[in-house]
């Protein structure tokens, strides 16, 4: 990984020194284990783990060994010799092929590097936590296809990003439980070199249980799962990041990721605020979703081993986490520092004119209307209809969309008269249909009978003073929004 992405403690756990580390460690609780069954003396175990513990593996002397050798864990074999007496060295990986000493710290590497993941993730769910409850009464459209829905406030929005978050941490625990498998069961997965007694004893002294049926390596069906959460994590922050940029669009951005004092947007255009942040956890799930296929494929190996998966594991495993821990910490400076505008909120709901209720203004409809002879059909077209005629355009601008501008002179000066238009504000729906005021529009097959027929049925229907306080209240953000209540209480226990 470049410096840029890079992560220290990701960076550790994979470095050289960390990997041959745990390959002698595994290699030591080879001897141990022999000791504990009887096959071996206690004190040659004892004076090899002081020899190599006393001489600390010489990096240089090992990469120019492997330059030799072309084999890593054969270069490391020699530079751990060097300081055994000939009288002690059979006993080093003894009856042992090389992903014997491999494949635990193999598993020990991932089930670090998901510590050091896991413990990223809880800071951002203690700051989506916190903003579900800060803007749990800031008021916002939702949007469906892109367009303007029901009502929702920005604390729901929040915790639709929690629970999600929460379920891909979870599915990653669930996947956790193969690295509590390893195994040493030599070149074939048959037992020629290591009996399964002395397996077992060194894998539970290393913290893992033997897995039965590998071959010379661990079955990649194993790890796979694990790549493909780490993924869909930063998968999940991507999809965050989508609903961030959508917001921050120039116009009436509704919140925007921070932007420092000092920084610059565009080197051509000083007004832009742009969602670098944001756009480049895009870059890293494309890049996540890479390394999780290339280590899927490597489920693919020839009958018992071949060497394929070795090149892919070396890269994709440490870039994946640090790609993941990145998009974490780069997610969690984003919300935190996450700039929120209600009163544009607010203000696209204003201009909306009511829309942000259809749902529930055909269902009062299709409930109270019938007794004016008002039909489910009739109900959804007339809302339909209100909706059209609250955003139906009218005089100078109805002109400027039939007749584009032939010259840039023509188009300043469409400009200039659209600056000074007045811009009273139309009719709500909820009046519209409230006041039977519905407009025949060519975008809506009703011709001027039926629209008058509806008019009168809706007159009827609201001179019953009853009916107004209930479909004036259905506009209302506490009634619209009263279903929230479950979601605090069922996700956040409040």
């Amino acid at each position: 990984m470049i410096e840029r992405y890079k992560k220290p403690k990701i960076e550790q756990v994979w470095s050289d020194p960390e990997k041959l580390r745990l390959w002698q460690e595994t290699e030591l609780a080879v001897i141990k284990a022999r000791v504990s069954l009887g096959q071996m003396s206690e004190d040659a175990y004892n004076e090899i783990s002081e020899l190599l513990h006393s001489n600390p593996i010489d990096i240089i002397w090992w990469l120019k060994r492997e330059e030799e050798t072309r084999h890593d864990l054969n270069a490391f074999l020699d530079e751990r010799l060097r300081f055994l007496p000939e009288s002690l060295q059979p006993h080093f990986h003894d009856g042992m092929t090389s992903y014997d000493t491999e494949e635990p710290a193999f598993a020990s590497m991932i089930k670090s590097s998901i510590s050091v993941l896991e413990e990223q993730l809880q800071p951002l769910l203690e700051t989506v936590k916190s903003m579900a409850r800060n803007y749990r009464y800031t008021v916002m459209n939702g949007r469906t296809h892109g367009q303007e829905a029901e009502l929702q406030s920005f604390g729901k929005r929040c915790l639709t990003w929690l629970v999600v978050l929460m379920e891909d941490i979870n599915n990653l625990t669930r996947t956790k439980e193969s690295l509590q498998y390893s195994k040493l069961s030599g070149a074939i997965g048959n037992y020629r070199g290591l009996s399964p007694e002395v397996e077992a004893e060194a894998l539970r002294i290393l913290g893992f249980k033997p897995f039965y049926g590998a071959t010379q390596i661990m079955p990649r069906e194993l790890y796979a799962p694990i790549a493909q959460a780490v993924c869909q994590i930063v998968l999940t922050l991507h999809k965050i990041a989508i609903d961030i940029r959508l917001g921050a669009r120039s116009g009436r951005p509704i919140y925007q990721e921070p932007f420092g004092k000092k920084q610059k947007g565009s080197s051509a255009m000083p007004h832009k605020k742009n969602t670098i942040s944001c756009e480049q956890l895009e870059g890293m799930a494309r890049m996540a979703k890479g390394f999780s296929q290339t280590i899927t494929d490597n489920i693919s190996t020839w009958e018992e081993r071949a060497i394929e998966q070795s090149s892919v594991e070396r890269v994709a495993w440490p870039d994946l986490f640090h790609i993941a821990v990145h998009s974490v910490k780069t997610m969690t400076r984003v919300l935190q520092g996450l700039v929120v505008y209600p009163d544009n909120m607010l203000a696209e709901i204003i201009d909306s004119y009511g829309c942000y209720a259809t749902g529930e203004a055909k269902e009062f409809l299709r409930h109270h209307g019938h007794v004016v002879g008002i039909s489910t059909e009739d109900a959804y077209r007339i809302v339909q209809l209100a909706a059209f005629n609250v955003f139906e355009t009218k005089g100078e601008r109805k002109e400027m969309r039939q007749n584009p501008a032939t010259s840039f002179a023509v188009a300043e000066k469409m400009f200039l008269n659209l600056i000074l238009l007045d811009t009273n504000e139309p009719f709500s729906i909820r009046e519209i249909i409230e006041g039977g005021c519905l407009v025949v529009s060519d975008q809506l097959a009703a011709n001027q009978g039926t629209v008058d027929r509806w008019n009168n049925l809706l007159r009827k229907l609201f001179g019953v003073v009853d009916i107004q306080s209930e479909w004036q209240r259905i506009f209302t953000f506490s009634y619209l929004l009263a279903g929230e209540n479950t979601l605090y209480r069922e996700i956040l226990g409040e």
